[in-house]
């Protein structure tokens, strides 16, 4: 709330002057009468037609652009009907297909030490939701109030990323857990990534690995491909697409040594911390605690030895204290299968989505909504 002192009726007025030449006129009345209420607008920021206010207010349109999603809190196993995790999912599945058009995320939140985190990650990934760890109960809240913010900033609904590759380029990896299919036409590879759900702010990193043929003509410049993205708008109740983007590499008969991309490099570590923790957990679940230690401890010193670690990047120190915080709770057997093992799976999940899931680890995909949200939370509980 805003806090005014005064009389009367005022036109507050502003310019926001976007990078492609638009400006957008601004404009509120400030009234010194009840207290003031921010509220969120999303605008588009690229120069789009603007579809009539009796197309947006269509029953279908607002039907489409409906974000649903259904949270499951539990602090325990499942005991009764159902209890296999494989059968549970595949039943949430089914259900889930059954919806249509209304289908809904699911969202699943685990407290204390005996829930099975196996089950809420398994849920989550079909629900295309997230898992939060929840270490104690009076975390409920903020994790609560994280999720939902994230809901009520979400600005587009499945993401999709495609890159198509020229003949003779060849995709040597994909690095990411979301589901991506890859296909070839004409000698021509395709690599499609569904990248879920995004909220304001959020980004999508994906790195791929390409294997390039030899070059003809030294000097030159070589298409490697073109990049398209597309979603749904909840904003504008209608798909978007960017590009196609083409992709162009100069190819030198011989180059000298030079420093890799700082944020290539702070993604390729995201994604060898994330396979890390999914290897260490999955030794760990078959009682292999010092192999799941010793798959963390090298991660985190190849991390170290980086050069963005060797000069204490903010983001790469971040992955490093997550390993070290997951190799601490593999101490033994106990602390494995109360902490260990859930804030293992979490943080997998969060480093993977970009997305934060309530531990600190993962705080840095927070966005100003999500962060507002989950502090208005923690504070209503411990009023």
């Amino acid at each position: 709330c805003l806090t005014r002192v005064g009389w009367g009726t005022f036109a507050v007025k502003a310019q926001l002057v976007l990078n492609d030449g638009r400006t957008l006129e601004l404009e509120h009345d400030l009234s010194f009468g009840p207290p003031e209420t921010i509220r969120t607008v999303l605008l588009p920021l690229r120069p789009t037609p603007a579809p009539s206010v009796q197309a947006l207010m269509n029953p279908a349109h607002l039907e489409e652009a409906a974000v649903r999603s259904t949270f499951l809190f539990t602090d325990g196993l499942a005991n009764v009907g159902i209890q296999k995790t494989d059968d549970l999912c595949a039943a949430v599945r089914g259900a889930l297909e059954e919806l249509g058009d209304r289908r809904c995320t699911l969202s699943t939140f685990g407290f204390g030490a005996d829930h099975s985190a196996a089950l809420l990650q398994g849920l989550a990934e079909v629900g295309g939701g997230i898992y939060s760890y929840v270490e104690s109960e009076d975390q409920i809240g903020q994790a609560f109030g994280e999720a939902l913010g994230g809901l009520l900033s979400t600005t587009h609904q499945n993401a999709q990323l495609s890159l198509k590759l020229t003949p003779g380029v060849t995709l040597a990896r994909v690095c990411t857990d979301f589901a991506y299919e890859r296909s070839e036409e004409d000698g021509a590879q395709t690599v499609v990534v569904e990248a879920a759900d995004l909220f304001a702010e959020e980004r999508r990193d994906i790195l791929v690995m390409l294997k390039l043929p030899s070059a003809i003509d030294t000097d030159s410049d070589q298409v490697l491909g073109h990049f398209c993205a597309r979603a749904f708008s909840v904003v504008m109740s209608r798909s978007e697409a960017v590009g196609p983007v083409e992709l162009i590499v100069r190819r030198q008969e011989s180059v000298d040594i030079v420093e890799s991309n700082p944020h290539v490099e702070r993604h390729r570590s995201r994604y060898l911390t994330t396979e890390a923790l999914s290897a260490a957990n999955q030794v760990a679940r078959q009682g292999q605690l010092a192999e799941a230690r010793r798959i963390l401890s090298e991660a985190a010193s190849k991390l170290s030895a980086s050069d963005l670690g060797a000069h204490g990047d903010s983001v790469i120190l971040g992955l490093i204290a997550s390993l070290t915080d997951c190799q601490n709770d593999l101490r033994d057997q106990h602390q494995y299968r109360s902490v260990g093992d859930k804030k293992m799976t979490c943080m997998t999940m969060a480093h993977t989505q970009q997305r934060a899931m309530n531990l600190e680890a993962t705080d840095i995909y927070g966005t100003t909504i999500t962060r507002s949200m989950k502090s208005y939370f923690q504070s209503s509980v411990t009023r």
